[in-house]
């Protein structure tokens, strides 16, 4: 694209499918600059996008999820999101540090999914490379960690965050099959509820949930099912509906 893409309101692919296998492999630096109004911003699935851009126009942004990000090596700096409450990183294997968190001063919900490098390579403190999140990743191949030198290291604010949210952050690997994309037969199974207790054969318990921002769908993986545990134990989140997620704990 040869027009300034900061400057676009609408953007339109008519005729033309992504490949879900490549995705973006680049933006521009400034495409944010004047988006002051944008409140949501996901990133799903941009397996060769190796950077993100400046983040320094979305003073008023509230949620940002990046997920599916195998390029992936760093976060732009946080100081002008001052207004974020909700942080999701998943499936970004190959980020080895986070930006600064001073700024960040009205976060409600952080939550990481899968390996974060960050979480053992030293960056919060003691580096332990023998932890399964800085191995060889055994779904993607991603090369182990190295510990990361002592100027690379987390800033008091951005360890009081972790501190904050250990509960929801630096969890287990993603292995095969632990959330596959919905089908037709899985989203059956649950007929648009959340959370709703489901059945698949051969797995102990599965939720409906509506991974990555797709269809709500029963999927086996233990993540979103100890998420919601503790959403409803710690009071956080939408309000939970005893009918359908008393199996999690809901009164």
């Amino acid at each position: 694209m040869c027009m300034r893409m900061s400057r676009l309101t609408r953007i339109d692919f008519p005729g033309r499918s992504w490949k879900a296998e490549v995705g973006l492999v680049y933006l521009p630096d400034d495409i944010f600059d004047d988006m002051s109004s944008l409140t949501v911003l996901h990133l799903g699935t941009q397996l060769a996008l190796p950077r993100l851009p400046s983040f320094k126009g979305l003073e008023n942004l509230k949620l940002f999820a990046v997920s599916g990000a195998l390029s992936l090596t760093e976060l732009p700096s946080f100081d002008n999101l001052g207004r974020l409450e909700r942080l999701v990183i998943a499936i970004a294997p190959l980020i080895e540090i986070l930006p600064d968190f001073s700024a960040v001063t009205n976060l409600k919900s952080f939550i990481t999914m899968d390996r974060g490098t960050w979480c053992c390579n030293g960056f919060l403190g003691q580096c332990d490379l023998t932890n399964p999140l800085c191995g060889i990743h055994p779904l993607w191949g991603t090369p182990a960690a190295t510990c990361v030198p002592a100027n690379r290291t987390a800033s008091a604010a951005t360890l009081k965050v972790a501190a904050r949210f250990t509960e929801s952050i630096c969890g287990g690997l993603v292995g095969p099959n632990m959330q596959p994309d919905p089908t037709e037969d899985t989203m059956a199974l649950c007929n648009g509820i959340l959370y709703h207790e489901c059945q698949l054969p051969g797995f102990p318990q599965a939720i409906c949930y509506n991974a990555r921002f797709m269809g709500i769908a029963c999927t086996p993986s233990p993540f979103p099912i100890e998420m919601r545990r503790r959403q409803i134990r710690q009071g956080a989140g939408e309000s939970c509906n005893p009918k359908y997620e008393a199996w999690l704990g809901c009164k």
